[in-house]
Order: structure tokens, then sequence, then C-alpha cells
């Protein structure tokens, strides 16, 4: 299918391969002694896995070309190859090779985020625990938020980036995939315009990470969720707004982003 959208997802992926080729001439490593040493090829096995939509926007020789530099530099300090990695994001910013691929960057953050989230110990829901609402002073309570619940900020949509590398309909050629690329283009555009952070929420509601994006008038009690700050605060945030306190309330535990209510003392 020739389209202006398939074009462009076709230009980066082109933009970021002559990047690496004209890198390579200049790199002092050797390729034959790092592509034998098993502690280069666990790691960079180990980051193909924690960045899948990293891999999926960089073809696999550049993939492995950043992932050796970053191994070289950013020596393993953890036990676990699944805690490797965390800072690979500011690594790739301060990287000349990304100087024209300033996304990239946040689709690693977000994919480590994401990678945390699924890790993130398993809590169970407290239907109980909800009648401290009613029993107790809420300056005194905090709510109990859902495995992983994080909130983060990006100026690219990365979250439709991620859906991109990971919805089978978007990876086949037809109208799905063209008008989602046009629309993504679209805001791949707009981000570069305005530069203007988004907010987004992620959460594990029971084995798969979910993700929000928060709109600006939202933000601040999501915030304030992420902090465990009291549920006085959030209820304060609804102060020029409060009936629509229990509407948000009621979506928050029914997409189980909140798994109960503690008290603090």
């Amino acid at each position: 299918m020739d389209s202006k959208a398939e074009s462009e997802l076709d230009y980066q992926k082109d933009l970021i391969k002559q990047i690496f080729d004209a890198a390579s001439a200049k790199s002092k490593l050797s390729g034959v002694q790092v592509y034998h040493n098993n502690f280069i090829e666990n790691g960079i096995r180990a980051l193909s896995i924690t960045f899948p939509t990293l891999l999926y926007f960089m073809d696999e020789p550049d993939f492995r070309a950043l992932a050796r530099e970053y191994l070289l530099a950013v020596p393993k300090t953890q036990f676990d190859w699944a805690d490797y990695g965390h800072d690979l994001s500011d690594f790739m910013m301060t990287h000349p090779n990304f100087a024209q691929l300033p996304y990239l960057s946040e689709v690693a953050e977000l994919d480590y985020l994401l990678h945390e989230v699924q890790r993130s110990e398993d809590i169970s829901f407290d239907a109980a625990s909800f009648q401290l609402l009613s029993e107790q002073d809420p300056n005194q309570l905090v709510f109990v938020t859902a495995p992983g619940f994080d909130i983060a900020k990006f100026i690219f949509p990365v979250d439709m980036l991620h859906q991109l590398s990971t919805t089978p309909i978007l990876q086949e050629e037809g109208k799905a995939r063209n008008a989602f690329l046009i629309k993504l283009n679209n805001s791949m555009s707009d981000a570069r315009k305005s530069e203007q952070a988004r907010s987004i929420v992620v959460w594990r509601p029971d084995y798969k990470a979910e993700m929000l994006i928060v709109s600006d008038d939202a933000k601040e009690v999501f915030q304030h969720l992420n902090n465990r700050d009291s549920v006085a605060s959030i209820f304060a945030a609804f102060a020029q707004q409060t009936e629509q306190l229990s509407t948000w309330l009621s979506e928050q535990i029914s997409q189980k982003r909140i798994y109960g209510v503690q008290s603090t003392y």
C-alpha cells in the first residue's frame, strides 16, 4: 500500500539506519570481540525484551549497536537482567545519533515504565475498606492504588507508538493501519511543533499493564493519587465540581486503578 502515512514510517526507519551506518564507520569497538562476548549478547537479548517498542522502531542491527554501546557505557550492577536498563532513555537523550530522533528516547522511557508495572507485586482488591470513607477523617486516609500505578509526562504520542507495535491489525496493510498512521503522523507533527508534555497514567489491573492519557484538568487529582496524598486532598480537588467526585471515584474503582482505602494511623 502506497500512502504518505506508510512512507513517513519507512522514512523514520531509514533515517535511523542511515545514522547508525554512519556511526558504525567511526566506532572504535571490535565487532568480532563484542559479538563473541557472552555478557554482551545476554545484555542485548535482555534489553530487547525490556524495550520491545524501541526494538520495533529500529532495525535489529541498529538496536544491537545501541544496546552494545549502552552496555559498555553503563556497567551492570544488578544480579537480574530485568533490573537493568532503567536509564537507557537518558543515555539516548545525550547520544549524538538520536538528536534527530528525540521521540525514541521517550519510547524507551515508556517501555521501561511498562516493564516495571508488569513486574509490580500483586495486591488484592479490598472492597470492605471503602467503608472507611464514611467512618474516618479523610485527612487520615489514603487510597490504595493498583500495582505499578504511576504517572509520567511525554511530549510525543508514545501511547500510539506502543499501540502500533503491539496491535495485530495495525501490523497488516489495510485501511485500519493507514488511518492509524495518518493519525499518528499528525500527532507526531503536533508534538514537534508544540513540545507540550502530556501526562500518562500507567497501572496493572490484572495481568497486563494499561495506560491512560490524562487531561490537563484531571492531572492534578491523579498526581495526588500517585503521591499517596490524603483522601481529603483528592476531595478538595473536586471542590468546584463536587458532582463529579462520585463519578470519578466509581471509574477509578471499576477500572481497577484504586484497590482500596487505608488509614494512615
